[in-house]
């Protein structure tokens, strides 16, 4: 499933490309928790939305395939028991008058039981989460 947005935000991009390694402003992420580091440099959190009915927090593994001034390329590997979602997330950030337009495009894939859930709600579901926690992280930068 493709998933794209945009908001504008009053980080600077380098402020926001300053985030990947960053664990203690990640740990300010009020949907996250248990922020890391792992051995290859990724990071390791529990994320959990608030954008749903009830809390379901998910592992999730935040490795940078590509970082530029102009942007960022990330692959997120979450899973939730049987559960299994995949993102792509290509990120852009371009100066704006009050800070930094950040565009972002997701290829997301789901595996296991929540793949059975009607495309519509996973896509609401997912789409949400995914501007949820693009708008927390940014406010952090």
């Amino acid at each position: 499933m493709n998933l794209s947005g945009r908001f504008e935000t009053s980080a600077a991009a380098t402020a926001l490309l300053a985030l990947h390694g960053g664990v203690d402003a990640l740990a300010a992420v009020p949907t996250l928790r248990d922020v890391r580091l792992d051995g290859s440099g990724n990071v390791r959190a529990v994320f959990t939305p608030r954008s749903t009915f009830v809390p379901m927090p998910f592992s999730i593994t935040v490795a940078v395939q590509q970082a530029g001034a102009e942007g960022v390329v990330l692959s997120v590997h979450g899973t939730r028991g049987p559960t299994a979602v995949d993102v792509m997330l290509v990120l852009g950030f371009t100066p704006g008058p009050q800070g930094t337009y950040v565009s972002w495009a997701a290829d997301v894939a789901i595996r296991g039981p929540a793949a059975t859930v009607g495309q519509r709600v996973v896509r609401d579901l997912v789409s949400s989460a995914l501007e949820e926690i693009l708008h927390d992280t940014a406010a952090v930068a």
